[in-house]
């Protein structure tokens, strides 16, 4: 029987008064449907607060990547608080820092620059991916 390849958690901001959170999200999803659909699972964070058993047991058995929205680092915290194995962490401040063109619009409407933001994030996201379970294999 083969065994089951691990996938890399997602765990992303679930801010909903900034729009760099807003970014977060959208960069998940863009790792989880377009970049690397077969290698992640999107995390919910609410559920890991609640202490859903499954949730719970997928983030202790699978690596994690966290990408956050602001320096409060609420998305890690939560992940580190249910003992999952964050191997990666992406701060989206730190992206927009580097690329200040890419500039939301506002929480509900990122725009265009914020969209190219978000996909920025996806990008970033889906290396540490690669990276991420390449490791595992060593």
């Amino acid at each position: 029987m083969l065994e089951e390849q691990k996938k890399v958690a997602i765990a992303v901001c679930t801010g909903m008064d900034q729009p760099l959170a807003t970014v977060a999200r959208y960069a998940g999803y863009h790792v989880l449907e377009k970049l690397r659909p077969d290698k992640t699972v999107l995390l919910c964070t609410p559920a890991l607060l609640g202490g859903v058993q499954e949730d719970v047991d997928f983030i202790k058995n699978n690596p994690a990547l966290v990408i956050d929205g602001c320096e409060e680092k609420c998305c890690e915290k939560i992940v580190k608080n249910a003992n999952g194995k964050i191997r990666a962490i992406i701060n989206v401040k730190d992206v927009l820092n580097e690329h200040r063109e890419f500039q939301p619009e506002s929480r509900v409407k990122l725009g265009p620059n914020g969209m190219k933001l978000a996909e920025t994030v996806g990008e970033i996201a889906a290396k540490k991916v690669d990276e991420i379970l390449e490791a595992d294999k060593a």
